[in-house]
């Protein structure tokens, strides 16, 4: 790794073990075991770090739901394609999905401090609170709904007010992992978590979803 990536690892650690406004640019470049200049050399300062980190986050987060077809998207059509993917899955690949959401991003050591530095961080910024909301509620929320829509008019589930059906599938997974954030992903806590995340989209899909 060279010192641009040193920095961004240890910046990421730091600050989600302490919260952004807890750190200095003088404790990152002491974890990195680099002089303060040479951290100037790559960043004009600690705000620099931060953004690059969200950026990292952003393009890490959008390339994983690209990969299993859950970016959102305004245009009806490509919703409808999504919703005819999720429509036909096994029971068995959209358990592995979901649970895959969590083990294979959710989980992974970046996304992890990621989160557990905006959680310290959002009850006194509100740009980072407006992060948090929109990405861990809001935008998932208007994709399960728009998702559901699309599925009730293809006849793969119930009908039901899909907005309604969003919050009743989402929000626990998300209680799930929120309760579970200041924990490490090998804790007992996670494979709790897993284990309860998978028994409730089994029994969700057991709820709504139609059988032949």
């Amino acid at each position: 790794m060279n010192t641009k990536g040193k920095i961004l690892e240890a910046a990421l650690e730091l600050f989600s073990r302490r919260g952004f406004s807890a750190v200095s640019v003088r404790d990152i470049a002491k974890e990195v075991g680099v002089r303060e200049s040479a951290m100037y050399k790559h960043f004009s300062g600690k705000q620099a770090v931060f953004d690059t980190l969200l950026a990292n986050y952003m393009a890490t987060s959008n390339a994983f739901m690209g990969g299993i077809n859950a970016l959102p998207s305004a245009d009806p059509s490509t919703m409808m394609e999504t919703a005819a993917f999720y429509q036909q899955m096994s029971d068995e690949d959209f358990l592995r999905i979901g649970g895959g959401v969590f083990t294979d991003f959710l989980m992974q050591p970046d996304t992890l401090r990621f989160w557990r530095m905006i959680s310290i961080e959002r009850l006194n910024n509100p740009e980072l609170a407006e992060l948090w909301n929109h990405h861990l509620f809001e935008e998932p929320i208007a994709f399960q709904k728009g998702m559901f829509g699309m599925l009730i008019h293809l006849g793969g589930i119930k009908p039901a007010d899909p907005e309604m059906l969003a919050l009743e599938f989402f929000a626990p997974l998300l209680t799930l992992y929120v309760n579970a954030l200041p924990f490490e992903a090998e804790s007992a806590v996670f494979s709790k978590m897993l284990d309860f995340a998978d028994r409730h989209m089994k029994l969700f899909r057991e709820i709504y979803g139609k059988k032949e």
